[in-house]
């Protein structure tokens, strides 16, 4: 019983009172167990109904009577001194008369493991608590004391803001209410899950100073709020217990007979209040946006997340209510808090300083990059990361893809329930910020790692992420590892192999090869075709007759681009030698012979800018192999002509112009060719780059219509989809001018039927791919304004030919190519 009844606290770094004996560490002096045994009667049984609600309104008028009679008798007992509690700080009440003698940085502990979800599971939460000192009282105060008609326990539920919106108390909802507003401390909360229809929810159970029932310190009453979402499962309420949610446009639902709060997916909106800062806390929104257009574009913007004022009414009656939930558990449990001593909160750790002894119960943090993943069909799958430091308690993989020089720096990760969803995305090369993974040991006493919530989990990026302090560490630790020859500039250390020693215990390799074709209107990704001139019976050939393949029977990988490696294919010169990491051969049943697959965001096909001994021995290959052909009377002239071309021609009227030149010529229409960059685009959102048109009345449609009214257009005969697609373009004297990439001369969209970019993400993901080698990181750009943040525009320097015409009395531009300098 002593140890149920011990108050269960946020971790907070409490206010510590000054003594002489600061230093040392109190021990908790518990309340006797004839006290605790009151104590328990006094409160609520679970499932319960509580005595107060079956007497009569007389009865508990007479009750109340009796209970006030019986505390004075008290204090005429004790000769007129009234028994209270030692005077002290309460642990997460502000003190306003003075400040704090000691205050430390809140702590972080790790956040709750669900139970079940592999061996060693543990409940973290106790981890991050800290360890009250308490005293026994002489006798609990009284349940109807004074000390519930002032101070923070008198607090009245429910207010008005400035604007005129009412929170009401929870006790007032009741059936056909409407939209509502409500405040109220989470008491407890349901993990993260899906639905039949597969929206994400998530449960809440609230209360305020409403729930108290009259005269007693005791909550009787709580209320349960089901949030729902469909698209973002960041846009759910992040909140644990004792956090303060506000809670904007619920409706009521009455499930099982009991009266609940629903949060629907497009009209809820949310604050959370931590009682520790005393402020509203940012959602973490994990790259979610902050808002979306509603009915597939058409509709209002919506945005989950609710900004309060820090110096509103909010904000004013989120701090009441964080002391009267304080007040109300320090009197409630019948103890005073003099001291804290915080355990030490999760830290950032390197992989080389984490060891049993790791505080709390083994959990930290960690930036990583990934290097090799696998898949289990059951169980966790394993992910190995590296920091570029080194552990000599790990257990290095016996693998193909660790080379002898990164095997000591590997760390294995195993990763559980919503880890093992997001190691399933994950890629080799990536960097990934990974909080409350916790360290674990084998058999053997290895340390592996352990990961299973994934809430703020995160991929970084050079240029969103520059400013993190431990990523660039890594970075440089990375730089320092390949300059002293640990790897060739590979994110994981692969070898180099040639195509003729490819065989089937080969999983990932880097090469130097020459790009003979590439292929952007394949059926599904990207395609490129590449060749090292050495011999593989595992290959297939390309289709026949095409002049590029001449002579090479057995010689040329087929390279799925996927991914972020998409955008790059456009960047891609045929007749130009590249250096390729992480290849990835892969072997399908029914599918005859192995081909490549690239993925991930990094930049894994490198051109060579120099000769290197790599490159050196490709030519002297290519040169053998043609000496064998021109032997055997093999002609391959064709493909040497079509690899040569590394650059479209451009119009022979054409020079490279300055835009200034362009704005000022007297000819149009006209051609001309440019140098310049992309430093903008629209539509803002790439999603709305195509809109649907009726051809026959020309009226513009909403995207959710599926037939002009204006034309009774029932067969949908006349409704087609257009691109609207403008690029902002300057050069390096600071001239800017705008041209269109939707006419239907130009060749950047050309095989790409415009569709409901919104609906069909597969054909957004195409479109994406053709436009990303052009604007550079403005998506991201974008992105960042949507966040109130700033990203320097990076975008690579083009030649671009374009076309001049009037137009309703006005000159316009329009794309017809573009190609990389």
């Amino acid at each position: 019983n002593a140890k149920r009844k011990t108050p269960i606290f946020k971790s907070l770094q409490p206010e510590i009172v000054a003594s002489e004996k600061a230093r040392e560490e109190p021990m908790p002096i518990l309340a006797s167990r004839q006290h605790l045994d009151s104590s328990a009667t006094n409160l609520p049984r679970s499932g319960a109904q509580s005595p107060e609600r079956e007497l009569t309104r007389e009865q508990r008028r007479k009750k109340k009577l009796a209970l006030r009679s019986a505390a004075l008798k008290a204090r005429c007992q004790s000769d007129g001194h009234e028994v209270v509690a030692p005077q002290t700080e309460t642990v997460a009440s502000r003190a306003p008369s003075s400040p704090p003698t000691d205050v430390g940085s809140p702590p972080q502990g790790p956040s709750n493991e669900r139970t079940g979800s592999g061996p060693e599971q543990t409940n973290s939460s106790s981890s991050n608590g800290a360890t009250p000192v308490s005293v026994n009282t002489s006798s609990q105060p009284p349940a109807n004391g004074p000390a519930r008609n002032h101070g923070p326990l008198a607090m009245k539920a429910g207010m008005t803001t400035q604007g005129g919106d009412e929170f009401i108390p929870i006790r007032k909802i009741e059936p056909g209410l409407g939209f509502f507003n409500v405040i109220g401390v989470v008491t407890s909360t349901k993990p993260l899950a899906r639905t039949r229809s597969q929206e994400w929810s998530r449960n809440f159970s609230i209360v305020d100073p409403s729930c108290m029932e009259d005269d007693v310190n005791v909550v009787t009453y709580n209320f349960t709020v089901n949030c729902f979402q469909k698209k973002h499962m960041e846009w759910l309420p992040q909140a644990e217990v004792g956090d303060i949610v506000l809670f904007r446009r619920l409706k009521t639902s009455t499930f099982q007979g009991r009266l609940n709060g629903i949060g629907y997916w497009d009209k809820l909106r949310w604050a959370t209040y931590d009682t520790q800062t005393r402020r509203f806390r940012d959602p973490d929104k994990n790259g979610a946006p902050h808002s979306e257009a509603l009915d597939q574009g058409s509709g209002y913007s919506y945005s989950p997340y609710y900004r309060a004022s820090e110096q509103g009414k909010e904000a004013e009656y989120c701090a009441q209510l964080s002391d009267w939930w304080q007040a109300k558990r320090t009197k409630e449990q019948g103890i005073t808090t003099v001291q804290y001593a915080a355990r030490p909160s999760r830290e950032h750790r390197l992989i080389s300083a984490v060891n049993p002894d790791t505080s709390p119960q083994d959990y930290f943090d960690c930036t990583v990059e990934i290097l090799y993943i696998y898949e289990h069909t059951s169980g966790p799958h394993t992910v190995y990361v590296t920091d570029y430091t080194v552990n000599p308690d790990t257990n290095p993989p016996q693998a193909s893809w660790c080379s002898p020089e990164l095997l000591s720096y590997v760390f294995k990760m195993e990763m559980w329930d919503d880890a093992g969803l997001l190691a399933k995305t994950m890629q080799p090369g990536e960097f990934w910020s990974l909080p409350n993974a916790r360290l674990m040991t084998d058999s053997y006493l290895h340390f592996h790692g352990k990961l299973v919530e994934t809430h703020k989990s995160k991929k970084l990026d050079e240029v969103e992420h520059g400013e993190n302090l431990h990523f660039r560490a890594l970075l440089e630790r990375k730089k320092k590892f390949e300059q002293g020859g640990g790897a060739s500039g590979s994110s994981a250390q692969f070898d180099t192999k040639l195509i003729e020693d490819v065989d089937g215990e080969v999983a990932f390799l880097h090469c130097t090869v020459e790009l003979l074709h590439v292929d952007l209107a394949s059926a599904e990704e990207p395609v490129v075709y590449v060749t090292d001139y050495t011999f593989n019976s595992d290959l297939i050939n390309p289709a026949e007759g095409v002049p590029w393949a001449l002579g090479l029977d057995r010689r040329i990988v087929m390279i799925v681009l996927e991914g972020g490696q998409r955008g790059r294919a456009r960047d891609l010169q045929p007749g130009a030698i590249y250096r390729i990491k992480n290849l990835g051969l892969i072997r399908r049943s029914g599918v005859r012979g192995a081909f490549g697959r690239l993925r991930g965001d990094e930049r894994l096909i490198i051109a060579t800018n120099d000769r290197d001994k790599e490159e050196e021995a490709l030519l002297r290959r290519k040169e053998t192999w043609k000496l064998e052909m021109k032997r055997d009377g093999v002609s391959i002239e064709p493909a040497f002509n079509s690899t040569a071309k590394s650059l479209p021609p451009t119009p022979e009227t054409s020079e490279d112009l300055t835009l200034k030149q362009v704005i000022a010529s007297t000819v149009c229409p006209n051609t001309f060719t440019v140098v310049a960059r992309v430093f903008d685009f629209y539509p803002f959102d790439l999603k709305q780059a195509t809109y649907l048109r009726c051809t026959k009345c020309h009226t513009k449609l909403r995207r959710a219509c599926k037939r002009c009214v204006n034309c009774d257009d029932m067969l949908d005969m006349h409704c087609k989809w257009f691109y609207t697609l403008l690029f902002m373009l300057e050069d390096d004297e600071g001239d800017k001018i705008t041209i269109s990439a939707c006419n239907k001369e130009c060749k950047l969209l050309s095989g790409l039927p415009p569709v409901d970019l919104e609906a069909d993400k597969d054909a957004f993901g195409r479109f994406v791919a053709r436009v990303q080698p052009v604007i550079g990181n403005l998506g991201q750009v974008h992105g960042a304004r949507l966040k109130q943040k700033a990203l320097p525009v990076i975008s690579p320097k083009m030649r671009f030919i374009v076309e001049s015409w009037i137009a309703k009395d006005e000159r316009w531009y329009g794309l017809l190519e573009c190609t990389p300098l």
